[in-house]
C-alpha cells in the first residue's frame, strides 16, 4: 500500500488505528458469490412469522419474529429495470451497515431482509435541534464509522453507496453506526464518480450535524479541527480523512450509547 498523502492541516497527530471489525460471524459478503441467495417468491408464504407494518421513514414494510423477538427487518423496492442484474445481489457482513441477510423476487418487486437494527438515524437527530444537539466528539465518532463501512462497499463489494443521507444511517443501541438500503445500492451498483460522492455526502452530513455554516470555522481548538475536516477538498480519499487529526476525537461506540435514550428524553 502506497504512502498515505496528507491532507495538509496545520496540526498533526498520531491517526487512529484503522479496524473494519466486524460484528457477524459469517464470511465478509462480496468474497464470493452465492448462487441461491436470490430466492424467487415470497418469503411471507413461507413457515416464518412476519408482521406486516405502513412503511415508515426508514422503508420497513415487515418484521420477521422468532420466538416473539424482532430478527429482522423487510424492506420493498420496485423493480422498474426488468434487465436488473440480480447477480449483483449478495450478504453483507460488516459492522457499520445494517447487512443484508437475503433477497426475493416476487411480482415486479424486490424484498431485501436486513438483520435487525434498534435505533435512531441521523435524520431523527437532526430534527431534535436545538434541543438536543451533539458535539464534536460524538461526530468525530459517527463520522470515523460511516468512513470504515464505506470503504468495505467500496473496497469489498466492490460498489459505491449512491445514497448516504441523515435518513439512511442509524446509531444502534449499542452505539454502532449503521449505514442502510446497501441492497438497492447493489441494484446501481458502481456508478460514475460515486466514491467521491459518497465521501461528499459523509463530509457534508458532518456539517449538518455540527452546525456549521458557509466558511466559517467553529470556536476553539477542536471546532477548527471539526471545520478543516468537513472542509476537505473533493476527491479526498477515506484513508486520508481516517488520517485527519479530527479522528483523533473517536471515543469508540461507547459514546453513542446514550444517544437513543437522550433523543426519547428530547422528544417529550
Amino acid at each position: 500500500m502506497g504512502t498515505t498523502k496528507a491532507l495538509g492541516s496545520p496540526i498533526q497527530m498520531n491517526p487512529p488505528p484503522y479496524n473494519r471489525g466486524t460484528s457477524c460471524t459469517a464470511a465478509e459478503g462480496g468474497d464470493q458469490q452465492d448462487a441461491t441467495f436470490v430466492k424467487y417468491g415470497s418469503p411471507f408464504t413461507m413457515d416464518r412469522l412476519f408482521i406486516g407494518l405502513d412503511p415508515t421513514d426508514g422503508g420497513i414494510t415487515a418484521i420477521e419474529l422468532i420466538e416473539n423477538r424482532p430478527v429482522s427487518f423487510v424492506l420493498k423496492v420496485k423493480i422498474n429495470d426488468r434487465d436488473i442484474k440480480l447477480d449483483r445481489l449478495r450478504p453483507t457482513c460488516h459492522r457499520h451497515l445494517a447487512n443484508l441477510k437475503e433477497a426475493f423476487v416476487c411480482h415486479e418487486s424486490l424484498l431485501f431482509i436486513y438483520e435487525r437494527w434498534d435505533g435512531v438515524s441521523l435524520r431523527g437527530i437532526q430534527e431534535l435541534r436545538p434541543t438536543f444537539e451533539l458535539g464534536e466528539v460524538e461526530v468525530a465518532t459517527i463520522c470515523c464509522q460511516i468512513l470504515h463501512g464505506l470503504h468495505y462497499i467500496h473496497n469489498t463489494l466492490g460498489i459505491s453507496h449512491g445514497a448516504i443521507s441523515e435518513q439512511n444511517i442509524y446509531i444502534d443501541d449499542n452505539g454502532d453506526v449503521r449505514i442502510g438500503r446497501i441492497g438497492e445500492s447493489m441494484i446501481r451498483g458502481l456508478i460514475h464518480g460515486g466514491e467521491v460522492m459518497d465521501i461528499s455526502a459523509t463530509l457534508n452530513i458532518a456539517r449538518k450535524l455540527l452546525g456549521l455554516q458557509g466558511t466559517s470555522g467553529g470556536r476553539g481548538t477542536v471546532g477548527l479541527l471539526a471545520h478543516d475536516f468537513t472542509a476537505a477538498p473533493r476527491g479526498v480519499t477515506i484513508e486520508q480523512l481516517l488520517q485527519h487529526p479530527f479522528m483523533r476525537l473517536n471515543a469508540g461506540s461507547w459514546c453513542l450509547r446514550p444517544i437513543n435514550l437522550l433523543c426519547t428524553i428530547a422528544r417529550r
